[in-house]
Formats: C-alpha cells, structure tokens, sequence
C-alpha cells in the first residue's frame, strides 16, 4: 500500500526509540506510532483519519443508539462495513508496519521482526475477524428471517401543452388548432413508513408450541399489539388460546358459522393443511390466523411474528436469564418439559432469578390456575425479557441468540420496514400500555357443547375501539384496567 512519502518527516531516527513500540502504537491508533517516531505529519494525518472513524462509530453507539440499531437492519450499510472493516484492517496493519520501520525495525533482525508481527497480528486480526463475523452473522439473520424488501411505485403528472397555431385559407377564414395537455408519467421507488395510510399499526405475536407429542404448530400465545404511531401509545390484546367460534373474515367461506368451530390455537395448523382456503400474503396458518383476530377485534392486523417456544428458552438463556416477580403460587406436579417428560414446577410468590426453562415453565403451566391467569403471566414475562435485556449480553449472545431466531422465528414484516419499526419501538412506554385480557366472564358470550368459551363479539370490539381511539388514560377508566407495569409487580 502506497503512502505519500512526502509526509515523512525529514527528522533524523532516534535510537533510543522501540521499534516494537512504535508498532504497537500505531497498531492500537493508526498514526501514533508515527507521531512516536518523530514524524509528527504523518502521525496528525493517520490519527486524524482513525479519529474519524472512532467518534463516528461512538457517536452512533452512545448518542444515537436507534439509529445504529436501524443501520444493523440495511443489507447495503452491513456490505459496506464488511468492505471499510477490510479497509480499515488494511490501514492499520500498514500503519503498524510502517511505523516499526521509522523507528529502525529491519528485516534483518528477524527474532525481534517475527514477535513483533506476532503480536500485531494478534491485535488486529482478532477484533476485525469478530467484527466481520458478526457482520456476516446479522447479514445472514435479517435476509433469512424477514420477508424480502417491498418496492412502492409513486407517479408524478407533469402537463406537456402544444400551442394554440392559426392558418388563415384562401377565403379568408382562419383555423385555429386546440391546445392539448399530455400527461407525463415518471415512475420512482419511494420508501413509505410502514404505517402510513393507517391510524393504527397492529402485529400479532404468537407462540407456537410443537413439541414432542405435538402435531403441527399450535399458538397457545396469542397477544395483538397495537400502536399508534403519532402518540407511540400501545394497546395489549391478550386472546385465550381456547376460544371457540371465532369469526372469520368473508372471503373464508367454509362453515356455515363463518366462524372457526374449533379452538383458536388449532386454527395455524388448519391453515397450514388447508392453504387454497386462506390466501393472502402470508403463510396459510398466518393468513387464517391474522384474518380470525382480525375479525374478533375489529382491528386490521398488518403483520405477524411467530416464535417457537423452544426458540423463547434459547433465547432467555443466551441473555443470561430473567428476573421475575411471581405474585401468585403456581404449582404443577406434572408439567410437560420440552423433550417429552414431566417434571415437578412450585413457584411460590417472590423474585426469581429464571433460566429459560424456568421462564417457560413459569409462563407456560395453567395446571392449578387457568388459561386466562396464564395469559396475564406470559405478558409478565414478556414485559421483563424485553425490559431486562441487557446490552453486553445481547453482545456475547448474538451468535447464538441469531441462530436461534432463524430457527424458530417466522414473520411477514418486510426487511425494509424494520427501520421504521425499531424508530417506532422506540417510542413505546410500555409501562403505560393498555393491557386487555379477553378473559370470562366479561368477554364471553356461551360455551361450545364440550366447554370451550365463544367470544361475546361485539363486546370485545366495542372495548378495542375504546382500547385504540381513546387516550391511554381515559381508555384504562373506562374499561376499569391498570397500565402492564401495575400488573406485573
């Protein structure tokens, strides 16, 4: 790599100057070793450059945190840091050399060269091969998890007028000829926010239980969030996995209820086995699921996000465990483990520091209680992985954490819209948020012939207009709820 000799100071060598320093310097902070050689042009140069680069990368880090989120999420920013990771190991190892050579280091005193060529490999090598490696990792995570980029088309008219002409005829008489306006269509790829258009943005999170002694996939969790996004304000829609008779939308015309007479946790599975009967964008079990919540809330749903509950233990272990506060005694003699056996669970009220294992069990057991006070646990749970998370170990967790998602992880959000997404995110006091519980005896109209609960419809739109219209405050008086922070302690 050529370097402009030019900013080679013409100060004589200094003996007492170390080679090996100067090397290990430079190999630190481009530059350095330099300015220590004596060659106070070039060192001011290469020091000028890598403070660029430093307070750049700080500057995103500490001050602006999301937006080094949202770069993590464009496949052109992570092929570009790939390629300035390369540049930028290339500079320093140029640097490194060169400055052990300003100081006197030879070829020739080749012990001396090979320990020093050691330890600068070492340096440099290690922290850009973990750079690029992660870089990889994430690359590979957002292109096989998310759905692939959408391109959105807008047309502009521009007026193209030909004048008014006159010719005047042997008689006389004048012709004029009309003036005519032709549109001009320019087609350009616009990126939308992912909610324009809509006043509320509404993801499903589901978690799928398809275990040992499981067929297919079934969402024993079911929770619609909805966000504003002008005021960032959040609304928990909590669905019991055994609703039965839930609506379905027109174009499903299958039963004659137009509802599912199953269960709702059966209804991915039956979308899966029956994909001509659920089309949309989405997998079948996704189009029949988002389309019966829908239908129940009277809410668009817009996109969905499914992870395996073996996915959710990995993940909580990778982030070094949880810290929950268990307010009410949740005791089963028998509770299924992940690999098909039973094991005795007894959480009696306190804090407890969980492994995922434990968080599932905790959030998973309805034996001793019930479906409903299950849901309100697994919100808990939630709440406090999401809040918990901390960064250092989302940091040594990544490879495993990335595994683990596009194992267990389906969605249909668009890779383009996670930017906006984590923008939005952002915003949500989650301590704040509406949390509605579709549980009995208020949110259920009758049972089904074998016991299954069917929704009281109507009801449970009227409080989801109430949930998603009104201001948080006035919402939660009017629908007699605390915010999710006051439930979970």
């Amino acid at each position: 790599m050529g370097f402009d000799r030019s900013l080679h100071d013409t100060s004589p060598t200094v003996p007492s100057r170390r080679p090996w320093l100067a090397a290990a310097l430079s190999a630190l902070l481009p530059g350095s070793g330099q300015w220590y050689a004596g060659r106070r042009r070039a060192g001011v140069v290469l020091m000028s450059v890598a403070a660029v680069v430093g307070v750049t990368s700080v500057w995103l880090l500490v001050v602006d945190p999301v937006r080094a989120v949202k770069l993590a999420f464009d496949t052109e920013v992570l092929v570009g840091l790939f390629v300035a990771n390369i540049a930028v190991f290339g500079l320093r190892v140029w640097a490194a050399v060169d400055a052990y050579r300003s100081v006197g280091g030879s070829a020739g005193s080749r012990w001396v060269g090979g320990v020093v060529i050691a330890v600068v490999g070492a340096v440099l090598v290690v922290p850009h091969a973990w750079f690029g490696y992660y870089d990889v990792i994430q690359y590979d995570l957002i292109t096989d998890v998310f759905a692939p980029p959408e391109t959105t088309t807008a047309t502009t008219s521009s007026t193209t007028t030909s004048g008014a002409t006159s010719t005047v005829t042997a008689s006389g008489a004048s012709t004029t000829t009309t003036t005519t306006t032709a549109p001009t269509t320019t087609t350009t790829t616009i990126p939308p926010k992912v909610w324009d258009g809509i006043e509320r943005l509404n993801v499903l999170l589901l978690g799928g239980d398809s275990g040992v002694g499981r067929t297919g996939v079934r969402t024993d969790t079911m929770i619609l969030a909805s966000i504003d996004p002008e005021t960032r304000d959040l609304a928990l829609f909590s669905i019991p996995r055994n609703f039965a008779r839930v609506p379905l939308p027109d174009d499903v015309d299958i039963w004659a209820c137009d509802c599912f007479p199953l269960i709702l946790n059966e209804l991915y599975q039956y979308g899966e086995a029956h994909p001509d009967s659920f089309s949309g964008p989405s997998t079948p079990g996704a189009n029949a699921i988002k389309g019966a919540v829908g239908e129940l809330l009277g809410l668009d749903v817009h996109f969905f996000a499914l992870v395996a509950l073996q996915g959710f233990v990995d993940i909580v272990d990778a982030l070094g465990g949880v810290t929950i506060t268990v307010t009410e005694r949740v005791y089963d003699e028998a509770y299924p483990k992940e690999d098909g056996g039973t094991e005795v669970i007894d959480f009696r009220p306190g804090v407890y520091e969980m492994d995922g294992h434990d968080a599932l069990a905790y959030a998973r057991s309805r034996r001793g209680s019930d479906d409903y006070n299950r849901m309100g646990r697994q919100r808990c749970v939630i709440e406090a992985v999401v809040d918990q998370a901390d960064p250092i170990d989302l940091l040594t967790g990544f490879p495993r954490i990335a595994e683990v998602l596009k194992e267990s992880l389906e969605t249909d959000i668009p890779l383009d819209a996670v930017p906006d997404l984590i923008d939005l995110a952002a915003g949500v006091d989650t301590d704040e948020a509406i949390s509605v519980r579709l549980v009995p005896p208020t949110y259920v109209a009758g049972r089904t012939a074998d016991g299954y609960p069917f929704p009281a419809i109507d009801l449970i739109r009227e409080h989801a207009h109430i949930a998603t219209t009104l201001p948080p405050d006035e919402a939660m008086a009017l629908l007699g709820i605390d915010p999710l922070a006051d439930e979970c302690e």
